[in-house]
């Protein structure tokens, strides 16, 4: 049942459909907590990690599969996506950092605790989002929706840090800047993903992993604008996280917030060539401004990022 019941056939019996309903009474049940406490910091971790767990699954079967739970009325649009659990994650930093009823000491604690949750997760939720089966034509593809939970978490967690000084100091210990460095790399990982062509053929009809239009790519680019104003370290930590998976050659030597900058450059651009929906050029002064920022309002330093970011040549590890 639940989860581990997962099977790849196009119907769900009752005792599935029992479960989608339980599961969409535990969110409910976990969203009027509105707190996070050391017990429900392990709930969350075992469910989005179950969660992950299906959705691999599931996509390891490829975008033609059945399924009896990633279906519009069990794990879908009927009840409740594939994420909330993330996004409930989200909800509660945003609580904590604007209750008037919470001791900074109380919000500091209750934020570690998410973080915690999510720094346990990321490494579930990344496998998922950057599994390279095709856009899911016969079941819900999980991916879209996590994808979109997963960013719009992780800019509200960038925004309560940039906006507490205290907040941020304290989750020093937590590496938060390491959480926000692989996100960060996650989102260009997506990217790069994807075959945008070139001058002596077209781009493929059917694209690695899952599609990049929607909600998803909107709430990775807020939180790629968000993210980088948290300033220069989240840069650096950002090609760190990628040069795990990607080697990347600049041709010089080059500080390594200028060439997280660059890397995130090179995906923007890259964004905007065909790896996204065309919309998505609408957010690139929004994304070069907050580069921009990040960069300590440098116009040299700007330039210098923009000029290695179209050198750079990068090779899968």
């Amino acid at each position: 049942m639940g989860y581990s019941g997962l099977s790849f056939t196009s119907e769900a019996d009752s005792t599935t459909q029992q479960w989608g309903r339980l599961r969409c009474g535990v969110i409910c049940l976990l969203r009027a907590c509105q707190s996070m406490t050391d017990y429900s910091s392990g709930v969350f971790t075992a469910l989005i990690k179950a969660e992950c767990e299906a959705a691999a699954a599931q996509c390891g079967q490829g975008p033609e599969s059945g399924s009896n739970l990633f279906i519009e009325d069990i794990v879908g649009e009927e009840k409740i996506h594939t994420g909330a659990y993330v996004i409930l994650i989200g909800e509660c930093l945003k609580h904590l950092s604007s209750s008037k009823h919470m001791t900074v000491e109380d919000q500091v604690e209750s934020c570690r605790r998410c973080v915690q949750v999510l720094k346990h997760c990321a490494p579930d939720v990344a496998s998922v989002l950057l599994h390279v089966s095709p856009e899911a034509t016969v079941h819900v593809d999980p991916r879209v929706t996590l994808a979109e939970a997963w960013f719009s978490t992780m800019k509200t967690l960038a925004s309560v840090c940039r906006h507490s000084e205290q907040i941020i100091s304290s989750l020093a210990a937590e590496n938060v800047q390491t959480l926000f460095g692989e996100s960060l790399s996650l989102a260009m990982l997506f990217i790069f993903m994807k075959d945008i062509g070139g001058k002596k053929r077209p781009a493929p009809d059917v694209q690695r992993g899952m599609s990049s239009d929607g909600p998803q790519t909107l709430a990775i680019s807020d939180f790629i604008a968000e993210a980088m104003l948290l300033g220069p370290s989240i840069l650096a930590g950002s090609i760190s996280a990628l040069s795990a998976h990607i080697q990347l050659n600049c041709g010089n030597e080059v500080p390594a917030e200028v060439l997280g900058a660059a890397a995130i450059s090179a995906s923007i651009l890259r964004a905007i060539s065909g790896a996204t929906p065309p919309w998505v050029v609408e957010d690139t002064p929004v994304l070069f401004k907050s580069m921009y920022v990040a960069l300590g309002s440098n116009p040299d330093l700007f330039i210098q990022t923009l000029g290695v970011s179209t050198k750079l040549e990068t090779m899968t590890a």
